[in-house]
This record gives structure tokens, sequence and C-alpha cells, in this order.
């Protein structure tokens, strides 16, 4: 079993940094496009020597992720906000990884405690777990919504399965296990309250299918012709993302599915995995924006090794990091 941290519920000490972002590396616009694509590196407050941005709000305002820095020796985390030019370090090192954000500021994201993990949400200055069922051994945090409901999954030990679990926001200190489709993983959930994942169709199947569960109980799989098995990775108003394939012909390529038609559509490998999409159906890939069939590469400056995307915004401001022998956060527009 999970022992909850003694901070549980605690007030964590804010440390506030204000930096100007540096000057932005461009892309020039190909073709008839004329969107300047645009990195603008994200600022480290000081003693902060690495970070990743992992998440932002649906406005783009607001952007969160996770750093790292060195105490009496010991690398340890902290968990960092963006607003424009401003960098607030909450100080903890308690927080590991954030896997959403919303517009009202509510975070939410996961940590290991004696090794097991354990989901948290950051609200008004406070960084709380969140509680799990007796029965799961470790639990993860996988979305959150406009209202505050953030969704995830537990393992548990004794059947060796997973449980799909629901933190509702308008009832605080509790959590629900949703049944769904077996070894089934939420990724995201809609305002609304719709959540989408992926699972297989029955116990024994070896093959995956995408599920979206709406708040009637209505389940509707999602699925790709042709193509065994297919996984959802994320979604936002009528769409959601993933991959489809199958591992033995060829693995697998990203798709978009129209969730008011049913209709897919297979994108470019060359986008990479796939991170996110908006209300408008841009998808983003580890290294690209997907746009009405068009595949922009995100920029970086010349002395960047690597980078990757980790969220998009519904403005389409994309974040995620770069990396020249650091990690360094960072931010694209115009993509």
């Amino acid at each position: 079993m999970i022992r909850h941290r003694a901070l549980t519920g605690a007030t964590i000490g804010l440390l506030t940094v204000v930096l100007g972002l540096p000057g932005a590396a461009t892309a020039g616009p190909r073709g008839a496009d004329t969107r300047l694509c645009a990195i603008h590196p994200l600022p480290l407050p000081t003693g902060v020597a690495l970070g990743r941005a992992q998440a932002v709000d649906p406005a783009g305002r607001l952007v969160a992720g996770i750093g790292s820095r060195v105490v009496d020796g010991v690398w340890e985390q902290v968990l960092l906000l963006w607003r424009g030019g401003r960098v607030t370090a909450v100080d903890t090192a308690l927080a590991e990884q954030v896997v959403g954000v919303n517009a009202s500021g509510v975070v939410t994201g996961n940590a290991f405690v004696t090794a097991a993990p354990q989901p948290w949400r950051y609200q008004d200055g406070r960084l709380t777990d969140l509680v799990v069922p007796g029965s799961v051994s470790g639990a993860w945090a996988t979305g959150i919504n406009g209202r505050g409901d953030i969704v995830g999954f537990g393992a548990v030990e004794a059947t060796e399965s997973a449980v799909v679990l629901r933190w509702p926001a308008d009832r605080p200190g509790t959590v629900e296990v949703v049944d769904v489709l077996p070894d089934a993983t939420p990724m995201a959930v809609l305002d609304d309250g719709t959540v989408l994942g992926y699972g297989r169709k029955s116990l024994g199947v070896s093959s995956y299918v995408g599920w979206v569960l709406r708040p009637d109980g209505r389940l509707t799989l999602l699925t790709v012709p042709g193509r065994p098995s297919a996984y959802v990775s994320a979604a936002r108003g009528g769409w959601a993302v993933g991959s489809a394939g199958d591992e033995a012909e060829g693995g697998y390529a990203p798709v978009r599915w129209n969730l008011r038609t049913g209709a897919t559509t297979m994108l470019d490998p060359a986008a990479g995995s796939v991170e996110g999409v908006t209300p408008d159906g841009v998808v983003l890939g580890s290294r690209a924006v997907w746009r009405d069939g068009r595949l922009t590469r995100l920029p970086a400056a010349v002395d960047v090794t690597s980078l990757g995307s980790e969220a998009i915004a519904d403005n389409g401001t994309v974040v995620g990091w770069t990396n020249t022998g650091r990690l360094t956060p960072a931010r694209w527009t115009g993509c």
C-alpha cells in the first residue's frame, strides 16, 4: 500500500522569480502558408538547472512543468508554473510529473512515494495527494478537464489488473472506480465529463481498442479498419488522437478520430508520437504539428540536439523542451 506523505494538505511555500523571455528562434513560412512558427525558451528560476514544460491550459496562458535543482549535493524536483515571463517555483520535491492544467490553474500530476506512484492535485497554493481505493497498490493521474475532474488508473496487485479512476471536482477527497473494459487506461476527460482511453475488448484478447465513455454511461469503441490495435492518447472537443496498427506488420501510425462522425484520418508518421489535439482538429506530434493535412516541424536553435513537445493549447501554442546538453523548457507559437 502507498503510504501518504506527511506534507499532504500542507501549504507549499512559493519562490517567485520574474524573468524576461529570451529572444525567439524562428522558422520561415513554407509554401503558401504565412504562419510564422517560432520557438520561445521559457525562463528557469535561479538555482533550477534543468526543466521541461509538460502541460498548458486551453487558453495558452498558464504553462506547468518540472524543474531540477541541486540541494546539498542532491538532485530534487520542483513544480514550475509560467505566466508569460513570470515563473513560479513551487518549493516541493514531491511533484515529479505534470499531466495537465486547466484554465483555473488547477494542476495534476504524479510522484513516487516509497517506489509507488501517487497522483496529486495543486490548487490555490496547496499540493495534496489524491485519495486512492484501498485495493489499489499504486495510481497515476492522466488528465484533467475545465471543471477540475481528474482521471487516471490504479494497479491492483491481487488480481494483476488495472482499474479506471475518477476524482470528481465537486466531491473533493473522494475517488470513483469506473467500470469500462479489461486493462482499460483513461487518457483524457472532456469538459462535459466524457472519458476516453484504450483497453481490451474482452479478457484474453491481445489487441487493444480506443473507447469513449459518455456521462450517461454510453460506451463507444474507436477502431481503424484494417489495423488490429488502436490506442487513444489525447482528446479535446470533438476529436481524439492516438495510434493504430500492428507491431508485427510495420508498427503503429498516428491517427485522428472525429468523435461526431466516427471518421478516421491516418496522419503522416513523420509527426512522431501523438501528444495532443485542439478543438479545431489540429494535431500535435512529438516533433511537428499536423494542420489540415500539412506537417510543420517544430523549429529550434542550431545548438539543440533534440526536442520534444508535450502539450498543445486551443490557440495552437505548443509546450515542451529542447536539449543542448541540458533540458530547457520551451514554448512554440504560430505552428
